[in-house]
């Protein structure tokens, strides 16, 4: 800085720079910063704020001005005539000697260059304000006479009209006396195209997006002329580049007559039409840009200009003023999807429950990651990614997609298996992480991440050729375990001892789920190429040979319970009393009066035998707040009623689901030895691939099935806490531990809570969840969010793609081939007191707890859910017609439809209303 007699300084530079924007004002701060930080910003210096200020108070006809000036609001009618006064004024006077000087040694260290002289008042380019045209700039000055007569008309700028009305009304600024105007004197750049360009866009604020806006010449031309330009626009994630050209029949250049200022000529006509930036130059133009915002940390309006010899320089930055909090603006976009997710989570799940699940995601993926050969010092790098894999939106479980992706960027070769990942999950639509990646050197790329993808495919092969094993021990694990839990009775066990119990079954299992992974890839491999075969090799154009041929496999026990009610459906049918009772009897009373009667109790031993089984099953059957089989016998006995109801008992006959089981596959497996019929090595390979897809699909429902027994028993051991707790008046019933969650209830235990009234807590949780499920809308099945994803976000998508009511079709995934035209019977809640009479089962999804309602339906149609969903697996056991992943299917068919549906296909027609009979082809 070049100081004056009084300490003030008279200039500043780069070299001595300052951090007083008082001083300097916000764009002469800003270009000092830029500079600092390594931009390309042309030379210059700053006429400090504190010398206008002394030269204008100095003044005594300019002090009465401004004193005038002092006592005037926006609405004074002598404000007009008083600002031309004060501008007027402003120009006659000359420079302080010692400024005039000082700014003439600097003018001649930039020479030859043409210099522009540009305002930078104190209040100006803030985030909250934008005083942007309303100040004058100068281009081209030469010389020091021109410069000294520029630096006086930019301070007599900041009282021009326009100026004055913003501070007094827009900044509500009052008693305005002497504006604090800097100005700053810098190099100007001959430019060949010039432009703006915003971080994100200007309309709609969307932060996701680089606006680029270029012409050729001087930037004047855009900023101040109103010249047509070019529009770019830049899209973050994928840099990609949608353009609109403009015909652009005039530029601003350097006046040459005069050797200052600018002046308006004919764009050359090869040019007008032409793009004034190339690609690349959009490109470095973008990554300008985002280095400021990310600078910054904010929305970014900078000015830029490419000279002659193609160098960029960055000529003014500043915040972008205006942005809301909300929306794209925001920032921190996050991606949720529901796709697969609902068919276990479905509606409103409690917040006991997705504590739950929030944590054994985050067990299982430190599992998935270890299969995966990722290191501990990776997983301990990434841990807000494994512990935030899933989100809960107004109650409902979603995907945080952007860390699933993030978790498998951590994969060896991750981009070869990210497509594959996305089908195992169920998501419909691809998503492109906007993170940039780590740019791999050729040493890094070849002799460190190839040999772990080679070691990454070794350990797999290893582990699918010992699948048998790894399997088997598993399940042996399992039911040393289980079988002990199960028998256990949790409503005599204390409290800590419970929690006790419950980190076991958390040490024991949930970090010992390296099978179910394992097996779930050996699934989606072999099944992939079942079916990839099936098409290329057998024709199979309605891709439904794959599914047919791995139905009917022996030893899946989630088949099992459907199969047992069947049973006992044909041993009531034998005791005509009972099987009255049955009928006509209320359900709820059946459990009891049946275990009273002598001539019931070898059908009651049985119904016990279920129980013992399958009575930790329930619908909906992964949330733990919902009541199991055990709670609630008599669903079991609205089950039976439904069968009974038939009265048609060769669809109570298990061995002929089982003959129906093996005719469909028998049918597939002779359509495959058809195709393949003179080829040996291919008919040979596809038998192996065969062999292991089934394998892979009955171990992956048995574990699945593991799963659900799991669930089971720890619903009954946080109902046992809950139980605890409402005795002792810490709650007010037992169902209230749901609505707390899992680190709330043991802190509690264990003395590390942060809340202690947990009967309020359960109460204002419980108001919440009842809003989200009686008054606030579902969130959509994809959406985005942004900012704090709980503020100012609606959890809609932006476009509808339900199917609109007009249409008479719909499509989706054949899972099991069969024609039924039939009423439909749309159910929400299964564990309501649904009667059921061959029906088409019509539901947004199911779970393994929808299994029992099978055998009394004529065909299933579920909007949710994917060829490997346990509903497609067991309805194709069962060799029911099925179709799953019917997009807009609630919104289209009502209860009391009649539809024909076709389970190769994936073709659902809405006929009419009002069809009792169904017909099966």
């Amino acid at each position: 800085m070049v100081n004056s007699p009084d300490s003030s300084p008279l200039l500043v530079t780069p070299q001595l720079p300052t951090t007083d924007v008082l001083l300097v004002g916000g764009k002469g701060l800003r270009l000092l910063d830029l500079t600092a930080a390594g931009f390309q910003v042309p030379s210059f210096v700053v006429v400090p704020a504190s010398a206008a200020a002394n030269a204008l108070e100095a003044d005594t006809q300019l002090a009465s001005l401004l004193d005038e000036l002092q006592k005037l609001t926006p609405e004074s009618q002598q404000l007009a005539e008083l600002a031309e006064r004060i501008r007027q004024r402003i120009v006659e006077l000359p420079l302080p000697s010692e400024l005039e000087q000082a700014l003439d040694k600097s003018v001649e260290s930039m020479a030859p260059s043409h210099l522009a002289v540009r305002s930078s008042a104190v209040d100006e380019d803030a985030a909250d304000l934008s005083f942007a045209g309303l100040h004058d700039s100068f281009l081209f000055q030469q010389g020091v006479e021109q410069v000294r007569q520029a630096v006086k008309r930019v301070w007599a700028s900041a009282y021009n009209e326009r100026a004055l009305a913003y501070r007094l009304g827009h900044a509500g600024q009052r008693g305005i006396r002497v504006v604090p105007m800097a100005v700053v004197v810098q190099q100007m750049i001959d430019a060949r195209t010039s432009g703006v360009a915003f971080t994100c866009h200007p309309a709609t604020y969307d932060t996701s997006k680089v606006v680029v806006s270029s012409l050729w010449g001087a930037g004047e031309g855009l900023v101040s002329e109103g010249l047509d330009a070019d529009t770019f626009v830049v899209d973050k994630q994928t840099n990609a580049i949608t353009s609109e050209l403009a015909e652009k029949p005039e530029r601003m250049v350097l006046d040459a007559a005069t050797n200052a200022g600018l002046r308006r000529e004919p764009t050359p006509s090869e040019l007008r039409t032409h793009a004034s930036l190339t690609e690349s130059e959009i490109g470095h133009v973008t990554q300008l840009a985002i280095d400021l915002e990310n600078r910054y940390r904010q929305p970014q309006d900078l000015e830029f200009c490419f000279d002659h010899a193609g160098e960029l320089y960055l000529l003014q930055a500043r915040p972008v003023a205006g942005v809301p909090e909300y929306g794209p603006a925001a920032g921190h976009p996050l991606l949720w999807d529901n796709s697969n997710i609902i068919e276990s989570y479905s509606g409103v799940t409690s917040p006991m429950t997705f504590s739950f699940i929030r944590r054994a995601y985050t067990i299982v993926y430190h599992c998935f990651a270890e299969v995966m050969g990722i290191s501990q010092d990776v997983v301990r790098q990434n841990r807000g990614t494994f512990e935030n894999m899933l989100g809960l939106l107004r109650g409902r479980v979603y995907y945080n997609l952007k860390n699933w992706y993030r978790l498998i960027r951590l994969f060896p070769g991750y981009q070869y298996n990210s497509r594959a990942m996305e089908s195992m999950m169920g998501v419909k639509e691809a998503f492109t992480l906007d993170e940039p990646e780590p740019e791999a050197s050729f040493f890094n790329k070849w002799f460190v991440e190839f040999p772990k993808l080679i070691a990454l495919l070794v350990r797999s092969t290893w582990n699918f050729a010992r699948i048998k094993t790894i399997v088997g021990r598993f399940e042996s694990n399992f039911h040393e375990h289980y079988d002990r839990w199960r028998k256990m009775d949790f409503e005599s066990l204390p409290p800590h001892e419970l929690m006790k119990l419950y980190y076991e079954m958390e040490s024991a299992l949930l970090w010992n789920w390296k099978a179910p992974i394992i097996n779930d890839f050996y699934v989606m491999i072999y099944f992939g190429l079942l079916r990839k075969l099936s098409k290329n090799w057998c024709k199979d154009e309605s891709d439904s040979l794959g599914n047919d041929l791995v139905c009917g496999e022996p030893g899946i026990e989630s088949a099992e319970p459907a199969k047992f009610l069947l049973r006992l459906a044909q041993q009531s049918s034998g005791n005509p009393e009972l099987r009255e009772m049955i009928l006509h009897d209320p359900v709820e009373s059946l459990p009891a009066r049946v275990a009273s009667r002598d001539d019931c109790q070898a059908f009651e031993a049985e119904m016990q035998r279920y129980l013992d089984l399958y009575g930790f099953r329930c619908m909906n059957e992964l949330k733990l707040e919902e009541y199991s089989l055990r709670d609630r016998p008599h669903v079991v006995y609205q089950m039976l009623r439904n069968y009974l109801a038939l009265d048609d008992p060769a669809a109570l006959d298990v061995a002929a689901m089982h003959r129906r089981e093996q005719q469909i596959r028998s049918t597939a497996e002779q359509r495959a030895a058809e195709s393949l019929k003179g080829k040996p090595i291919k008919r040979w390979l596809f038998t192996r691939v065969l062999k292991r897809a089934r394998l892979g699909v009955k171990n992956r429902e048995n574990m699945r099935f593991a799963r659900t027994r799991i669930y089971g028993v720890v619903r009954e051991l946080l109902r046992a806490m809950g139980g605890r707790l409402a005795e002792e008046q810490l709650l007010e019933n037992r169902e209230d531990v749901f609505y707390l969650t899992l680190d709330e209830v043991w802190d509690y235990v264990k003395g590390t809570a942060v809340t202690t009234d947990l009967a309020e807590l359960a109460g204002l949780r419980r108001r919440e969840f009842d809003r989200y499920r009686d008054e606030l809308p579902a969130p959509d099945e994809r959406f985005t969010t942004h900012g704090m994803v709980y503020h100012r976000n609606e959890f809609r998508q932006p476009e509808d793609l339900a199917t609109t009511s007009d249409d008479s079709q719909l499509r989706g995934i054949g899972v099991c081939a069969g024609e039924v035209t039939a009423e439909v019977k749309v159910i929400a809640n299964p564990s309501d007191n649904v009667q059921l009479a061959r029906e088409i089962l019509v539901a947004e999804r199911t779970d393994p707890g929808w299994v029992p309602l099978y055998p009394a339906v004529s065909g299933i149609l579920i909007e949710r859910g994917s060829v490997l969903s346990h509903s497609a697996v067991v309805a194709r056991e069962m060799g029911i017609p099925t179709v799953v992943g019917i997009r807009g299917l609630l919104h289209r068919v009502k209860s009391g439809d009649t539809v024909h549906m076709n389970g190769k296909s994936g073709v659902v027609e809405v006929i009419d209303t009002g069809s009792d009979s169904a017909t099966q082809s």
